[in-house]
């Protein structure tokens, strides 16, 4: 009787446990998804209001490690120009190697665990073999830390930009909550990659003209307001120039508005490499163009017949031979307008269409 009291009250107590158990693994993932939740909510507001993506990656980074508690080494690799993986974030790692590590994709852990399918997130243990079976350090190097690590890939429209890698220096401490969270913080390193080219997409179309890459009408009228009102420059030897194309609505009427584009965009290439320092070009619109010239080496009238010979001689890379490239300019001195964008502009613009009349008789 007293043994079977004792084996009852013995699985009483281990159910007791197991329930015990059980119920605070249930808090325990309560808490965690609470944690996620709040995380979530705080990136979002920061990637909504943010503009600096090198102080969001590390945010991200360090929220990550925080939400996995036995990670201790973390870095978000992007591809740069070159298409090596660069790290735009880290932690636990020395700084000065961190900041020249290069890393070829076929290189990385999820590359080399997805079987070169990098398109999910995975856990990886064992890293020590990898990198000892792929050389990346020495094999009689016994001071190697990681040894497993959960990486996700980041995609921008379905284009492979980078890796989310968090490590740890034990194996098989990662779990498939730690896959979760990784894809929901890949999925935001992405929304803020895609925010910070829409950024730099409008940044530059407030600057520049879409076509010609030359500044557009408002950029350039800013940039001549502050060299009209600079005293470090100086300005007596400076000229605005109002330039038009010649005949290129003719161009644009019997060949078609993308030859006439064609002869834009050489022109304002040409006359771009001729551009010296403090000088300026914009485009006005149209056919239409402005410049800010000074005569130090050569006097502007020299430049423009400089850029006029090399228009000239493009005319081999258009197709039809019927269109002569050429233009017409008007230039007058900063000392001319008593420094008013507005004076020279037409002062200028008068001169350059006394050269048109000229032309034309």
């Amino acid at each position: 009787m007293i043994i079977f009291l004792l084996l009852t009250m013995t699985m009483l107590a281990a159910l007791l446990l197991q329930s015990y158990k059980k119920n605070s693994s249930i808090q325990y993932e309560m808490r965690q998804l609470i944690r996620i939740r709040e995380a979530a909510l705080d990136i979002a507001n920061r990637v909504v209001n943010t503009n600096h993506p090198t102080d969001l990656y590390q945010y991200i980074l360090d929220t990550c490690l925080k939400l996995i508690p036995k990670a201790k080494f973390g870095s978000i690799l992007m591809f740069n120009s070159e298409g090596l993986l660069v790290a735009k974030a880290s932690v636990g790692f020395n700084q000065d190697e961190i900041t020249n590590f290069k890393l070829k994709l076929e290189e990385s852990f999820l590359y080399i665990a997805t079987e070169g399918n990098p398109n999910r997130t995975v856990i990886i243990n064992r890293l020590e073999d990898i990198v000892l079976e792929k050389n990346i350090v020495n094999s009689g190097d016994s001071g190697f830390a990681l040894r497993s690590e959960v990486s996700a890939p980041l995609f921008i429209n379905k284009e492979l930009v980078g890796l989310l890698c968090i490590d740890g220096d034990e194996n098989d401490i990662f779990t498939e909550q730690d896959i979760y969270i990784l894809d929901y913080m890949s999925n935001q390193i992405s929304i803020i990659i895609n925010n910070q080219k829409l950024y730099q997409e409008i940044f530059y179309l407030s600057k520049y003209d879409s076509l010609t890459n030359l500044l557009n009408r408002s950029c350039f009228d800013k940039e001549a307001a502050l060299i009209l009102n600079s005293r470090s420059l100086q300005t007596e030897n400076m000229y605005f120039i109002l330039i038009d194309l010649d005949n290129l609505k003719e161009a644009n009427d019997t060949l078609g508005h993308s030859y006439g584009d064609e002869v834009i965009k050489t022109f304002s290439m040409i006359i771009s490499n001729h551009l010296g320092k403090n000088e300026l070009c914009g485009r006005y619109g149209g056919d239409e163009f402005v410049a800010i010239l000074h005569d130090d080496p050569i006097p502007p009238e020299e430049k423009l017949e400089i850029i006029k010979f090399d228009f000239l001689a493009s005319q081999n890379i258009f197709t039809e031979e019927k269109f002569v490239p050429n233009f017409s300019f008007g230039i007058a001195a900063f000392r001319e307008g008593f420094y008013s964008l507005d004076t020279l502009y037409r002062l200028a613009d008068m001169r350059m269409y006394q050269m048109k009349s000229l032309k034309k008789s």
